[in-house]
């Protein structure tokens, strides 16, 4: 009998649970500049035309998660823009123009007119995932990723790789996913800015420290 009286409590336990629980929300995260710190200014800046970057994560479907706190509900982030690749471009684009470049958005698989670009930039977005896991009184977060960068030099025809990583860690009281839309801003500025870090401009032409 005692036996009986337990498992019939731990049923009721177990419904309650997952009662609390259910499905979680579908929620669109964006980006925030206001969050990222100024690029510092590129002297004489080549005129870039950005290709729109290629997602070639497994799950192209979501950017991130927040696990409640005790509850099973898990709530699944999706890019604002429609799409990783829309969201990193656009952020892309935001950020050289900030950084002093002239920049222009093409088509994907389009060319610059002539005489309209110095640089044809494009890339992968190989990595990028945001998360929120709620424990008792805080809210911890993640945000990474990681972006292969392609440059094509128009004006010797040259071209340059390079695979930044920008990653960002915090802790809130209260949580909002306005305070992850922030981190990942943060994250994404820190891959840009370790891009540009590395780069010099050479006639019109972005090239490797290394090689200008």
């Amino acid at each position: 009998m005692k036996h009986a009286v337990m498992l019939a409590a731990l049923g009721i336990g177990m419904v309650i649970l997952i009662g609390c629980g259910g499905g979680g929300k579908t929620i669109p995260l964006g980006l925030d500049m206001r969050a990222v710190p100024d690029p510092p200014k590129v002297r004489n800046a080549p005129r870039v035309a950005v290709i729109p970057f290629e997602d070639v994560r497994s799950d192209q479907t979501a950017i991130g998660r927040h696990q409640h706190y005790v509850e099973t509900t898990v709530d699944r982030y999706v890019p604002v823009e429609g799409s990783a690749a829309d969201q990193i471009t656009k952020f892309v684009v935001d950020y050289l123009t900030q950084a002093g470049f002239s920049v222009s958005l093409l088509q994907p698989g389009a060319q610059p007119a002539a005489g309209n670009a110095d640089v044809i930039m494009t890339g992968q977005i190989e990595s990028y995932w945001n998360d929120a896991v709620s424990k008792l009184a805080r809210t911890e977060m993640t945000s990474k990723n990681r972006i292969r960068i392609k440059l094509t030099n128009l004006t010797d025809k040259s071209t340059t790789f390079s695979t930044v990583v920008g990653e960002g860690m915090s802790t809130v009281v209260t949580f909002d996913p306005g305070d992850l839309a922030r981190l990942d801003s943060e994250a994404l500025g820190q891959s840009l800015a370790r891009f540009l870090a590395d780069l010099v401009v050479v006639d019109r032409a972005l090239k490797p420290k290394r090689e200008g």
